[in-house]
């Protein structure tokens, strides 16, 4: 575990064979966030470490992009811990989530969408994330500028604790229509170039802090 922008904890797992990191965040704001629930296995090992950082402080929500282990695995396990935890996510996870046997709080969000808590002001950008290429979700924290993107600047390489810098519309620009079809990916594109984020925290690879 590393904090690795400004109230943000990194929490990775790295597997040497495939050169590649799985990494959840927990946003230490007030109310509190995590980014990514994990894999039964990773929220094991980081529970502990999540508990140390809020001090006691309760975790309000967890942000799920879409259904896939490393994002949505551990779900009940952090409902365990914190069973008034909420789970923003978007309409098909929001249906899936029950039928893995999910008995907590759900909160389904579309893109453009606002929640406004406190010290959070989360909004959603739709990326097609899900299975069959429907939509998932990415977050942006307005005021913080902070962008989870999960999958969608995935890199192979152990980036643990590690940024780059580049510059956002480069990133956009950069993204590819080998993952994402090109009628689908121009429509993104244009959702991406209207927030200026400071820092992204991928799901995988190196983060990156925008120049």
């Amino acid at each position: 575990m590393v904090e690795i922008y400004k109230n943000l904890f990194q929490f990775t797992s790295y597997i040497p064979f495939m050169d590649f990191t799985i990494h959840q965040y927990l946003y230490n704001s007030e109310p509190a966030i995590l980014f990514a629930a994990g894999t039964v296995q990773q929220a094991e090992a980081n529970i502990q470490a999540v508990k140390n950082i809020l001090g006691g402080k309760s975790l309000r929500y967890i942000f799920v992009s879409h259904m896939e282990s490393d994002e949505a695995g551990a779900v009940s396990i952090f409902l365990k811990e914190y069973p008034d935890v909420s789970i923003i996510c978007g309409q098909l996870a929001a249906r899936e989530l029950p039928g893995f046997g999910y008995k907590g709080r759900i909160q389904a969000v579309n893109a453009g969408e606002l929640i406004t808590d406190g010290e959070l002001k989360l909004r959603f950008i739709n990326y097609p994330s899900e299975v069959h290429l429907q939509d998932g979700l990415i977050c942006f924290e307005e005021n913080s500028r902070i962008l989870y993107s999960a999958d969608l600047f995935l890199k192979f390489g152990n980036g643990e604790g590690k940024t780059i810098k580049s510059d956002w519309n480069n990133e956009v620009q950069n993204l590819s229509e080998n993952r994402i079809p090109l009628e689908r990916l121009e429509v993104l594109r244009n959702s991406l170039r209207e927030i200026n984020p400071k820092f992204v925290a991928v799901g995988h690879g190196f983060c990156t802090e925008c120049e």
